[in-house]
C-alpha cells in the first residue's frame, strides 16, 4: 500500500486483507513495516499496483518527497499509487459527540490532502481543511488567489466545540505547484508546522480484525487511532477526471481508543443519492447519531454524498453495524 520511500500515516500502515497479512515494504522515513499486498514503488515516487490502468487512474509517478517537503508534513502511499498527506490541527482541542470525548490529535480534526498522478508531469489533488470559524474567509480568498476550485464548506458534527468546519477544494497541474498552493493556503490559518509521524505507534485496538470486517485497509497514527478505508467500487469523475477510490471519495471509519476496550467511532459513508437513506435507516436503527448529509465535490459524476456519524462503544460490535450500513453502497464486500 506504499511505497519504500513513504512515511506512513503518523506511523505504522497496517494494511489488512482478509484474514492474512502479508510484508510488503518499507517506510524509509518511518522504518516502519508495510503490511498487505501492494508492491514496492521505487525510491522518491509512488506508482500504481498492477492493473490499475484497468480503471483508467493513476497513470505515471508523484514526487511523493518533494511534496511532503512542501507541505511540511508526512504522508503515506496508497496500493493505487495516490498519496494522502494528513495535517492535525494541534491547535484546537476539540470535544464533541454523547457521551462527550475529547478528539485526540489524528482523529476527525484534521487537513487532508490527496495526490493522483494524472501523467506526463500533472497530477489532481483534491482535500479538505478544517477550520475555526474566523479561518474560513480568507481560506477561500487563498483559494481563489493560487488557482483552486473552491467545492464545499459544511460541519461533519454539530456538537464540535470548539466549533470546526471543512472546506473542500481541488484542482490540476504540475504535483509540486499544487503542493506548495495547498501550503499558502494552510498558511494563512494557525496550524501548527513541520509535523512528522511517529516512528511507531501503537494502538490497544484489534486493527487486523476490524479491517476484515469493514472489507478495508488499515491505518495506525497517533495516539492508537485507526482509520480503515473501503473503496468504492464504481468509477467516479470529477472534473472530468476519472479518480482513483483513494483520491478522498471513499467511505473511510476512525476509531479513537477509550478506556476498558471501548472505542468512539466515526464512519464517514461515501454514497449516491439512492444509497442515503437505506444508509442512514439502517444506522438510525442502530442508534448513531448522524452528523451531517452533504456533498464535498463538484462536477463530480455519480455525485457522491457523505455522512459522518457517532457512537462510542466496543470497537468490534460497532464495526460490524458499520459493515451493515456500507453493505447499502457499492464498497468491497468484506
Amino acid at each position: 500500500m506504499i511505497s519504500t520511500s513513504e512515511t506512513a500515516r503518523r506511523g505504522t500502515l497496517g494494511r489488512f486483507c482478509g484474514g492474512a497479512a502479508l510484508l510488503a515494504g518499507l517506510v524509509a522515513s518511518g522504518g516502519a513495516a508495510v503490511v498487505g499486498t501492494a508492491t514496492a514503488s521505487t525510491a522518491g515516487t509512488a506508482g500504481p499496483r498492477a492493473g490499475t490502468s484497468q480503471t483508467g487512474t493513476g497513470t505515471g509517478r508523484l514526487p511523493v518527497k518533494a511534496i511532503e517537503r512542501t507541505l511540511q508534513a508526512d504522508g503515506h502511499v496508497s496500493g493505487s499509487g495516490v498519496l494522502e498527506v494528513d495535517i492535525d490541527r494541534k491547535d484546537l482541542h476539540v470535544t464533541g459527540g454523547h457521551p462527550r470525548v475529547r478528539f485526540k490529535d489524528g482523529f476527525q480534526i484534521q487537513h487532508e490532502l490527496f495526490f493522483q498522478s494524472l501523467g506526463h508531469g500533472k497530477a489532481i489533488l483534491n482535500g479538505d481543511l478544517a477550520l475555526r470559524p474566523r479561518e474560513i474567509q480568507p481560506v477561500i480568498d487563498a483559494f481563489i488567489a493560487h488557482g483552486l476550485t473552491f467545492q464545499a464548506q459544511h460541519q461533519h458534527l454539530y456538537d464540535l466545540r470548539p466549533m470546526v468546519w471543512f472546506l473542500h477544494f481541488r484542482a490540476v497541474g504540475d504535483p509540486i505547484r499544487l503542493a506548495g498552493a495547498a501550503r499558502a493556503v494552510i498558511g494563512v490559518t494557525s496550524t501548527p508546522l513541520p509535523q512528522h509521524a511517529p516512528p511507531k505507534p501503537k494502538t490497544p485496538l484489534p486493527v487486523g480484525r476490524l479491517a476484515r470486517i469493514l472489507g478495508g485497509d488499515a491505518t495506525v497514527g497517533d495516539n492508537g487511532i485507526v482509520t480503515v478505508t473501503v473503496p468504492r467500487t464504481d468509477r467516479i469523475r470529477l472534473g472530468g477526471v476519472v479518480v482513483d477510490p483513494d483520491l478522498g471519495v471513499s467511505s473511510s471509519v476512525q476509531f479513537q481508543p477509550l478506556k476498558r476496550g471501548g472505542a468512539a467511532v466515526v464512519p464517514d459513508f461515501s454514497m449516491t443519492a439512492k444509497e442515503t437513506q437505506p444508509v442512514i435507516s439502517v444506522m438510525r436503527h442502530r442508534h448513531w447519531e448522524v452528523g451531517c448529509l452533504y456533498n464535498q465535490e463538484t462536477t463530480e459524476f455519480p455525485q457522491l454524498y457523505f455522512s459522518h456519524m457517532y457512537r462510542v462503544g466496543d470497537p468490534v460490535a460497532l464495526a460490524r453495524q458499520i459493515r451493515e450500513g456500507l453493505d447499502r453502497t457499492a464498497t468491497k464486500h468484506a
